[in-house]
């Protein structure tokens, strides 16, 4: 196969944290403000990136303020380390970061209060990670997100975060719902496979690139429903390589939706190791795919995403399709 050359930027990756002081106390602190349910959301400008990640004006003690991914693979929020040494933020401790290719040791810095749009979160421990690979000065992780609803609206570019639950977006005849159960923070799509193979499917909006490990891949190649595959190599957020192959998924169902022509990079990155599903068929829907909808609405609380189907009026080659009723249960 030849080497395909992407970008070292089209894949960010996720950063879990995986040592340091217990995960479930950094996600609900317990001096932490509330949002008031009943509050409007918080709308902000989704910045102009150059891989088209959504990222989000954050002020860090009430200065900034500076854009950050949004990135709902990482359990984690990171700060790049020239903001951290502008800021002259307080080291903590070191922990150990799992990024896409493995893991490695990182120092934690103490964040004063991040405020993005109307909301404020306290007592965030940060892993430092070079701005370089991060591609802004941060990464907003779940531990800022795990009690809302973030919805991306892509046509109008603009993202609300709000409180879980506040409202209904499955009013709109358009938007389909599709459940989703928790494992570590993440949301795992319920009722969903890849050419017709059931596949646990996360939603990355941290990362590009759509990223399936090499169960998906060996599965359907068993099944003889592999696409045409060639090398490629991509960088993660500690800065080291990963090496996998592309190719170009046919179908990915979720629920009633399903998306056509799916460029995937199958790879044994360490994050569905992590998750204890590097022998079962995973998936890690990046923001490019995304991006087909009109809005993504992703409820933490709630364990739900609704997925806004385009407008009529776009054109065809956006490679969508929705079903009117689901397909029967997926091949074994």
């Amino acid at each position: 196969m030849r080497r395909l050359p992407v970008s070292a930027r089209a894949l960010v990756g996720i950063a879990l944290a995986i040592g340091g002081p217990p995960l479930a106390a950094r996600m609900a602190p317990a001096h932490a403000p509330a949002l008031d349910p009943d509050a409007p959301p918080a709308v902000v400008r989704t910045a102009s990136d150059a891989d088209q990640r959504v990222t989000i004006p954050i002020s860090i003690g009430g200065k900034g303020p500076w854009n950050f991914i949004i990135d709902t693979g990482s359990q984690r929020t990171v700060i790049a380390r020239d903001l951290a040494q502008q800021l002259a933020l307080p080291p903590r401790a070191t922990v150990t970061i799992l990024s896409m290719t493995g893991r490695s040791e990182a120092q934690t810095v103490a964040l004063p209060r991040l405020g993005f749009g109307g909301n404020m979160v306290d007592d965030i421990e940060a892993p430092v990670l070079e701005g370089e690979h991060l591609g802004a000065s941060g990464l907003l992780g779940l531990d800022s997100l795990h009690a809302k609803r973030v919805t991306l609206n892509f046509r109008t570019g603009r993202m609300e975060i709000a409180s879980s639950g506040r409202r209904n977006l499955s009013v709109d005849p358009d938007t389909i719902v599709v459940q989703a159960r928790r494992k570590r923070g993440q949301l795992i799509l319920l009722d969903s496979d890849v050419n017709g193979m059931q596949v646990a499917i996360m939603l990355d909006t941290g990362t590009h690139f759509s990223i399936g490990n090499l169960a998906l891949r060996d599965r359907l190649i068993a099944k003889k429903r592999a696409p045409n595959m060639l090398d490629a190599s991509l960088i993660s957020v500690t800065g080291g390589t990963l090496t996998g192959q592309v190719g170009r998924i046919k179908s990915v169902r979720m629920g009633r939706v399903n998306l056509i022509d799916v460029p995937i990079l199958f790879a044994d990155a360490s994050p569905f190791r992590e998750l204890g599903m590097e022998d079962k068929p995973a998936l890690l829907l990046g923001i490019s795919a995304l991006r087909i909808f009109d809005r993504v609405a992703i409820d933490f609380g709630r364990g739900k995403v609704d997925f806004l189907l385009p407008d009529a009026s776009v054109p065809e080659k956006a490679r969508f399709a929705a079903n009117d009723q689901g397909k029967g249960p997926p091949a074994p």
